[in-house]
C-alpha cells in the first residue's frame, strides 16, 4: 500500500512540473473565479492599463424606455466585429419609474480596454460593465517587467472608475468566463481595466 500511495504521489509530482514546464503563456482563468476583492484607490499614474490591438470599437448612443432590462454590446471594428464590452441594465437602472427615456452614450478609449459612459438619466446600483479580452489582450511591456507573465497580470486585472484628483478606484471584479472582467458601474463616467503598479 505504501508503494502504491508513493508511486502515485510520484507520478502527481511529475504532473505538476510537466505542467510547469510547458506553461508561458496567458494563464486560462477559470470561468467564475473571483478577481481582486473590495474597493481599492490607486493614482491613476500607478496604474497598468489593459491595452488592445484590435479594430477599435466606434462610439455608441443608445435611447430606450427605462423598466425593462436592457444590453448594450459594443464590438471592435471590421473585420472581426468580436465584442469588446457589455452593459448591462437591469429593468431598475434608472430608478422604479418605468417609461421614461434615456439616452445612453458610450465612447471607448482608445487603444485600451476603456469607456467613457454618459447618461441623460442618473444610474443607480445594479448596472455591471463586462470587458471581453479574449483575442485582442495586450500586457504592456511595464506590466509584463512588473509582474513577470502575461498570466499574473491578468490575474491583477480589475475594473476601476476614473476619480476627480487623478485617482482609479479599481472595483472588486469577477470574471464570469475565460477572459472576461465583469464589475458594477454604479455611475457615468470613465472606466479602465487596470492593475496595479
Amino acid at each position: 500500500m505504501k508503494g502504491i500511495s508513493r508511486g502515485l504521489r510520484g507520478r502527481a509530482s511529475w504532473l505538476c512540473l510537466a505542467a510547469v514546464a510547458c506553461g508561458g503563456g496567458r494563464a486560462e482563468t477559470p470561468p467564475g473565479s473571483p478577481g481582486p476583492t473590495g474597493y481599492r484607490t490607486i493614482p491613476l499614474a500607478q496604474a497598468i492599463v489593459l491595452e488592445t490591438a484590435g479594430p477599435p470599437p466606434g462610439d455608441t448612443s443608445v435611447t430606450f424606455i427605462t423598466g425593462q432590462p436592457r444590453v448594450i454590446i459594443l464590438r471592435h471594428g471590421p473585420p472581426t466585429n468580436i465584442v469588446f464590452a457589455e452593459l448591462e441594465f437591469p429593468s431598475r437602472a434608472f430608478g422604479p419609474d418605468s417609461g421614461r427615456e434615456v439616452q445612453v452614450d458610450v465612447r471607448p478609449r482608445p487603444g485600451v480596454y476603456g469607456l467613457d459612459v454618459a447618461s441623460s438619466l442618473p444610474i443607480r446600483p445594479g448596472v455591471t460593465i463586462v470587458f471581453k479580452y479574449a483575442r485582442y489582450f495586450s500586457a504592456p511591456e511595464r506590466a509584463r517587467a512588473i509582474y513577470g507573465s502575461d498570466g499574473a497580470f491578468e490575474r491583477a486585472l480589475a475594473v476601476g472608475q476614473v476619480q476627480p484628483g487623478g485617482t482609479l478606484r479599481l472595483a472588486p471584479s469577477a470574471r464570469p468566463a475565460a477572459d472576461n472582467l465583469r464589475a458594477p458601474l454604479p455611475a457615468a463616467g470613465s472606466y479602465l481595466v487596470a492593475a496595479p503598479q
